[in-house]
């Protein structure tokens, strides 16, 4: 005897299955897509500010936040679209179809009260602005966000005062609702942590370096143990703070300000 299914139940799996697809995503390159992609990415031209972190689609297309520009490109640094946003836009997240941009408008670098943190939603085809939420438990200013798992992490500046020798990172769940401040011991860096990424099984915090006041650049290497807390495994005396993309488990794209518009590839140390 032939099943008949309700016409309601048809478009109940159907949403189901529509639902897990959308909400599916990429963390790194197949090694087809890899292998087109030159060791070094030069911009077609310069940008305002200077280069605060990128992010990719791990398919077609490269994002990069320029303070107070975002910009997409093809995977060889082709311009494909160039929006105007207001200054600060810092480090930003591709995920599940979204752009997730770290934004300040207010001071960075100081003791709390005088930053004005919150977190900018773009689509990726028109870097159109669709959403913003505060995330102003980040008191001296957002600066770079991760996120893996549906877990959001922002980090961002710190004061020079000398009175804080941890790193802050605070998370948050993908609708913005703060979960919990993690300390990170390992001593003060140069005005915090600038570029945040996940990949290859940790998180990656870079940090600015300042020859002139004694900072080298870093990178913390960062891993949860347990649901709910936070390790330093490594401190990497490498500079990649103007963002960082983890292409495959071996292979990373990077950039800093020694870096005369470009970024590159590198593998894994």
């Amino acid at each position: 005897m032939k099943t008949i299914y309700p016409h309601f139940l048809i478009f109940f799996f159907a949403s189901l299955l529509i639902g897990s697809c959308s909400l599916s995503y990429k963390s790194e390159f197949n090694k087809q897509t890899l292998s087109k992609i030159p060791d070094t990415i030069r911009y077609e031209k310069m940008y305002d500010g200077h280069l605060q972190g990128m992010t990719t689609d791990f398919e077609n297309s490269l994002f990069w936040s320029h303070t107070t520009q975002l910009v997409k490109t093809d995977l060889n640094g082709k311009i494909l679209k160039v929006v105007d946003v207001q200054t600060h836009h810092g480090d930003l997240e591709f995920y599940k179809e979204k752009i997730y941009v770290a934004v300040n408008f207010g001071k960075f670098n100081e003791e709390p009260g005088l930053a004005d943190s919150w977190i900018y939603v773009y689509e990726p085809d028109e870097l159109e602005l669709v959403n913003k939420f505060p995330v102003q438990e980040v008191v001296h200013g957002a600066g770079g966000i991760a996120i893996h798992n549906n877990r959001v992490m922002v980090v961002g500046g710190l004061p020079a005062n000398g009175n804080y020798e941890k790193n802050f990172v605070y998370e948050y769940d993908l609708n913005f609702n703060f979960q919990k401040r993690y300390e990170l011991a390992g001593g003060y860096t140069y005005k915090g942590i600038q570029a945040a990424h996940y990949f290859n099984n940790y998180w990656y915090f870079a940090c600015y370096g300042n020859v002139e006041k004694g900072f080298v650049p870093r990178v913390l290497k960062v891993k949860h143990t347990g649901e709910n807390e936070m390790e330093l495994v490594q401190t990497l005396d490498i500079d990649w703070s103007y963002g960082m993309i983890g292409l495959d488990n071996n292979t990373v794209l990077y950039s800093n300000r020694t870096l005369d518009a470009m970024a590159i590839k590198s593998e894994l140390f």
